[in-house]
């Protein structure tokens, strides 16, 4: 038998040989590379091995980090540098309930663009009665978030903002939900939340006398006895505020303005006298003489009569400090016991400073695109935040809710656990028949089914409506995309043929659960100042409710909801769709919703090619994704691969730095030159120091 011996150091391998075989190595390796996604979220979690995230970072990193957690505590519409207090569904009985001072609770939404706008009425007003806060105390819970969501709808929150007023020591129980302000004035606010407090049973022993008196009637001794207007000791002065309105509440403000002022009580007086000669006044009594002086005030005014205290106060040597509206929060909750950043928190930190990055890489897409992430987190948001915040849904509502998921169920582009999980969503709600749907029991069967048929959603946040902060775009954007998504969808295809069966959805969802009661109500006016009912085919729907969102974006331009990463503009704009627009020649359609300020109108033609080409099924974008896996690749109406949806599959896979799959072959192939060109590099010195060995039967041989 014949045996082939390869001995090492006699006889190596041809250079080509190995060159080849290096070769065919990092080939390999970049083949690998491809298809493979990793979470665009993969920010820095957990500890590592040697050490925490806080050990990588130097000093002068972590106080940096330290102070960028403290500025962004609270994601919602207050921040640590304002005098109200941010509640959450942890916190919020413990800090309302069983008090010795009242609260006034603001339960928001920070998407919606009225609680946007109301925002510095409250600071304004939490700043102005700072100095009651051992009394009351001025706060807000983000009913957007998900964490929020039960105790919400446990508060019966159905309109945003929804004010609620706890007195001191409010007990927890069935329907123990506060009473509600519906004022949205920050003087109206200021007004009834002094009602509130006087016509209290039951007072804190605290409290300031803030009972109305009768000058003429009164002993003016009786006024000096202590404890006889504040818990104070006995005072030395004593202030009258004469109010000829018997309803006002200025004299009861000043009353909580100098209510734990040393030496000082202060009385609202309501003198029938008084009224009669039609005018208001202060008036001090001293406590050594009893004697009455009259103040001089220029206008009457809360201002105007605290100032004129205070001037009385310092002629006699008594100094009021004003109190600062200093932040009434505690500390982040994002630092470590040493007052450093905790590695949970730099952790969110980074994820922060990726999304950053997934903005610029948005941004540099264009804004004609359609992302699945975005499709997905709206009907996310929609389903288990804004229908799950009512306790009851019936009626309209129900019926909205019904109608809602039928389009969805026709036109969503799920795979296939996903469109189990709407199907038998809506199957569920369906069984309820025609009486209610518990909101509680709605929101547990969604999140059973979402695990029972998981992994139902492959996304985790926002890319396309990513918002430059907390509270902008995101949601509002996400559905006007989801609805003009289902209108192309419903469009092209023929399974219904009802042409307002989107539009009903959308007009039944917004008027019943979006979260925004003004942009509701704004909505609702203008589908039928727009005639919506008159829409005759699926092509008008969806020019319908691109006019209409045209028609929203001119409206809040400059708004305080806007974006100013993303201004509000007349879409698409020239640079995207220059054929769209064209001389104003005739009045021929008679709607002004489609013509322009400049002297143009819509090309309807080419603005329905526009987008019926960007909402189009496989033009769906596929970045960032935490897994393309999840997406559908199958087509619409049937089980066949379509080449468009697998091209849209794997044309842009995103990586945990953001780099797309060309960047990275791109990569592998300068790193393949390079090792290239390192092997010839070696092999031109091998074999430039390379010698035969000379072995005896070759010298015999020669000879």
């Amino acid at each position: 038998m014949v045996r082939n011996t390869v001995v090492f150091g006699k006889r190596r391998p041809s250079g080509s040989c190995s060159t080849t075989l290096l070769l065919l190595l990092l080939v390999a390796t970049v083949v690998d590379v491809g298809p493979r996604l990793a979470p665009v979220h993969g920010g820095l979690t957990g500890r590592r091995e040697g050490g925490g995230l806080r050990d990588k970072l130097s000093i002068y990193e972590q106080r940096r980090f330290a102070r960028q957690i403290e500025e962004q505590e609270n994601s919602g519409l207050y921040d640590s540098s304002d005098s109200v207090i941010s509640l959450t569904a942890a916190n919020l009985k413990e800090r309302v309930y069983n008090q010795p001072h009242a609260s006034l609770v603001e339960f928001y939404n920070s998407y919606c663009g009225f609680c946007r706008r109301f925002a510095p009425i409250w600071k304004q007003l939490a700043a102005d009665i700072l100095g009651w806060q051992t009394l009351v105390k001025v706060t807000a819970l983000d009913c957007s978030r998900e964490e929020n969501n039960a105790i919400c709808r446990e508060y019966e929150v159905m309109a945003y903002p929804t004010i609620r007023f706890f007195a001191p020591h409010y007990t927890d129980g069935e329907q123990k939900i506060g009473e509600p302000l519906k004022e949205h004035d920050g003087s109206r606010i200021l007004d009834r939340l002094v009602e509130f407090m006087a016509r209290l049973e039951n007072k804190p022993a605290s409290w300031p006398n803030l009972t109305t008196i009768n000058q003429t009637t009164d002993d003016k001794a009786s006024l000096f006895l202590e404890g006889a207007g504040t818990a104070n000791a006995k005072p030395r002065y004593v202030y009258l505020v004469n109010e000829k309105d018997a309803n006002g509440t200025i004299g009861l403000q000043v009353i909580l303005d100098f209510h734990d002022t040393p030496g000082v009580t202060v009385y609202r007086v309501h003198d029938p006298a008084v009224a009669a000669a039609d005018t208001n006044s202060l008036s001090v009594i001293d406590g050594s003489s009893l004697s009455l002086i009259r103040l001089p005030i220029d206008e009457f005014t809360r201002e105007k009569v605290r100032e004129a205290i205070k001037a009385h106060l310092r002629q006699h040597h008594i100094i009021v400090t004003d109190v600062t509206t200093k932040s009434t929060t505690t500390k982040s909750g994002g630092q470590g016991g040493d007052g450093q950043p905790s590695e949970q928190s730099i952790s969110a930190l980074m994820e922060q400073k990726q999304e950053q990055a997934i903005r610029a890489k948005v941004k540099e897409l264009g804004a004609g695109v359609v992302y699945q992430a975005d499709l997905e987190e709206a009907i996310r948001f929609a389903l288990f935040r804004e229908v799950a915040r009512f306790k009851t849904i019936d009626g309209e509502r129900l019926a909205a809710l019904r109608h809602f998921l039928d389009v969805l169920v026709r036109y969503f582009p799920f795979n296939d656990n996903g469109r189990r999980f709407l199907t038998e969503l809506r199957q569920y709600v369906l069984n309820a028949g025609e009486t209610s749907l518990d909101g509680q029991a709605f929101v547990e069967r969604a999140r059973s089914l979402e695990k029972e048929r998981a992994p139902v959603f492959a996304s985790n946040h926002w890319i396309g409506c990513s918002g430059s902060k907390e509270g902008l775009r995101r949601y509002p954007c996400g559905l006007w995309t989801l609805f003009h998504y289902l209108a192309v969808q419903a469009a092209e295809n023929d399974r219904s043929t009802n042409a307002q069966e989107v539009l009903e959805a959308m007009h039944g969802y917004i008027k019943h659960f979006f979260g925004c009661t003004e942009c509701s109500q704004h909505f609702q006016q203008m589908a039928e100042k727009n005639r919506i009912w008159q829409v005759a085919t699926k092509e008008d729907a969806i020019l319908w409710l691109w006019s209409s969102h045209n028609e929203v974006n001119k409206r809040l331009a400059g708004d305080a909801t806007e974006d100013p990463e993303h201004p509000k503009v007349q879409f698409p704009p020239v640079s995207d769709c220059p054929q769209c627009r064209k001389k104003i020649l005739t009045n021929h359609h008679n709607h002004k919703q489609y013509t322009m300020e400049d002297g143009n109108e819509w090309d309807l033609t080419e603005v329905l090619r526009y987008l019926q080409h960007m909402y189009a099924y496989e033009r769906r974008n596929l970045f960032g994704l935490h897994d393309s896996s999840l997406a559908p690749k199958a087509e619409r109406d049937g089980g066949r691969e379509g080449a468009a949806a697998a091209a849209a599959q794997t044309s842009y896979h995103s990586y945990g730095n953001v780099l797309s799959d060309i960047d990275i072959r791109f990569s592998a192939l300068l790193y393949i030159t390079c090792i290239v060109m390192i092997v010839i590099a070696i092999k031109m010195v091998v074999k430039r120091g390379y010698r035969k060995k000379l072995y005896p039967h070759d010298i015999l041989g020669k000879v």
